[in-house]
């Protein structure tokens, strides 16, 4: 009997100086972080795999508001988006009206965009900017166009861009909370909804 208890007991040494170091190595050796794929951010707003192809805008109409209190210039833009990623991105895109003539971003509107998975997409947008009533130079604006990433740090990893390898199942299975953790809301601001009755005359 001591000599099988001895043996137990030997095999529980064994296991013990066996899986502690192991468990400690691998504490220790890095892998790409499941999350964030190693580049140590990811995207707040689900746009982190769509890219913008192409852009082209277009000023329809430029007309007085608000009591005359303002002016607005509505504009067609022309967008090529291409999604990367194996899940739908559904998420922001900004446009800038910018004063070509000095680079002075005049206004900034918000285009909501749904790209499905692996596809490229052209859609049309019809946005409104405004500008003080003073500013009346007719043909110097022109629209800019990004993409609404929002890169925050990964929570996953602490923005180094790759886990422990005894970590990496356990952050693995856990990827889509940890992703939905860090993804905000960003606040849609809608078109401006503007009466034009009654504005002949008004347009340049």
């Amino acid at each position: 009997m001591n000599i099988i208890n001895k043996l137990k007991l030997q095999k529980k040494y064994i296991a013990f100086f066996t899986l502690v170091p192991l468990l400690a190595t691998t504490a220790f050796i890095q892998t790409t972080c499941p999350v964030c794929e190693g580049d140590g951010h990811v995207s707040s707003t689900g746009m982190r795999d769509v890219h913008l192809l192409s852009e082209k805008s277009r000023e329809l109409t430029v007309f007085l508001a608000g009591c005359d209190a303002y002016r607005v210039y509505t504009y067609e833009i022309e967008l090529t988006l291409e999604n990367r990623g194996n899940e739908e991105a559904a998420g922001y895109i900004t446009s800038s009206m910018i004063d070509f003539t000095t680079g002075k971003l005049m206004d900034r509107s918000f285009i909501v965009a749904v790209v499905p998975p692996n596809s490229t997409i052209e859609k049309t947008y019809t946005t409104f900017f405004t500008t003080s009533v003073m500013i009346d130079i007719p043909e110097i604006t022109e629209v800019r166009v990004n993409i609404l990433d929002g890169n925050v740090p990964c929570l996953a990893c602490d923005e180094k861009g790759t886990v422990a390898i005894n970590t990496y199942p356990f952050i693995n299975e856990l990827k889509e909370a940890f992703i939905e953790t860090q993804r905000v809301e960003r606040p849609y601001m809608p078109p401006l909804i503007v009466d034009s009755e009654g504005t002949e005359g008004i347009d340049y």
